[in-house]
């Protein structure tokens, strides 16, 4: 029976077919709030199973190209690239928690984002929708996978419910995601020490010194807000952010708060890779903030009008602790890699 779910169109709902999921268990590390999950598609170890072969399978497009073309596991589900919206490629981590997605914010439910690569006319994938359902049709496990995870047969429903389908596949996977096991995380937990240049970096981050924990705070290390914090003055083509989607001048320069966490293996940096390293993300935020109309009070605050005017060695220890949040059980967890 065909599911009616076309974002604007027609409400999300859960499958009608009588059949049964097994709840996936989602560990929601110490300190992070509850992840949303919404009822219509709630995460389950069959979803699970065929997100996670869907990311890695260039069976949804017509030039070899998968999900995971574009986000390398041991980059944190990243690449050093420009993607093909003309964007630097956010990673994929601990994407469950946003409300927010993508630089400009322009979308707030991770169970529709993979309908924009899946749509006619995308440059990434460039699906083909005309050959898709054949491809799934004759592949010798999709049939069976989407059966098992949502009780339909893949091939009976509408070209709309299937990339429906797809997409939540794909979110239930991309909840799984999750990275809380740093050397930051472990010295939470009273595991392990960190250096004194380690330590006094975490200072500066979390003080009025550096400020970065009015953007980056909470366990996420990211508020998943839009900010303009001072990258330009003069804002043309992408450099616009936010305002391209909400053409509100209020919103120009605005760009959504990524997370810190992983952030050394995330470069190049900012939403246009403007930056190589994280040395020149923080001489930035020391010396280069740029002023217009919509910068960001938080980075010309009294005291800051002409940076944070961090030492040599401030600027060395804040990388320091920067770089305690890379987590490598998150790179070569075994559950993330491609089963195909």
């Amino acid at each position: 029976m065909a599911l009616l779910l076309a974002e604007g169109c027609t409400k999300d709902k859960t499958p009608v077919n009588d059949f049964t999921i097994t709840p996936y268990n989602l560990i929601i590390p110490q300190g992070f709030p509850p992840m949303p999950i919404p009822a219509y598609n709630p995460t389950s170890v069959e979803g699970v199973a065929l997100g996670r072969k869907l990311y890695y399978d260039p069976i949804l497009s017509m030039n070899a190209r998968s999900c995971s073309s574009c986000h390398f596991q041991e980059l944190s589900f990243s690449v050093p690239i420009i993607g093909p919206t003309g964007n630097n490629v956010l990673p994929h981590i601990n994407l469950g928690w946003k409300s927010n997605y993508l630089w400009f914010g322009g979308e707030h439910q991770l169970d529709h984002i993979p309908l924009a690569d899946l749509a006619e006319g995308n440059v990434f994938l460039n699906t083909n929708n005309d050959t898709l359902l054949e491809r799934l049709k004759n592949h010798p496990q999709y049939p069976e996978l989407f059966e098992n995870a949502f009780g339909i047969d893949i091939t009976e429903v509408s070209m709309q419910d299937r990339h429906h389908y797809i997409s939540y596949a794909l979110a239930q996977f991309l909840r799984t995601l999750i990275s809380a096991n740093s050397r930051f995380d472990q010295y939470t937990r009273h595991e392990i020490q960190l250096s004194p240049s380690e330590i006094n970096g975490y200072i500066i981050f979390n003080t009025e010194k550096g400020d970065c924990f009015h953007c980056h705070g909470s366990a996420l290390f990211t508020d998943n807000e839009p900010r303009n914090n001072g990258n330009d003055s003069i804002f043309t083509g992408n450099n616009q952010g936010r305002f391209i989607v909400t053409n509100d001048s209020n919103d120009m320069g605005k760009f959504i708060s990524s997370t810190l966490r992983n952030i050394e293996l995330t470069a190049p940096y900012m939403h246009d890779a403007r930056f190589a390293t994280l040395e020149e993300v923080v001489e930035f935020y020391n010396s280069g903030v740029k002023r217009s109309p919509t910068v960001d009070p938080i980075m010309t605050k009294p005291g800051k009008e002409y940076g944070l005017q961090l030492t040599q060695q401030e600027k060395d220890d804040l990388v320091a602790f920067l770089k305690t949040l890379t987590d490598t059980s998150y790179i070569t967890n075994p559950a993330f890699t491609n089963p195909n």
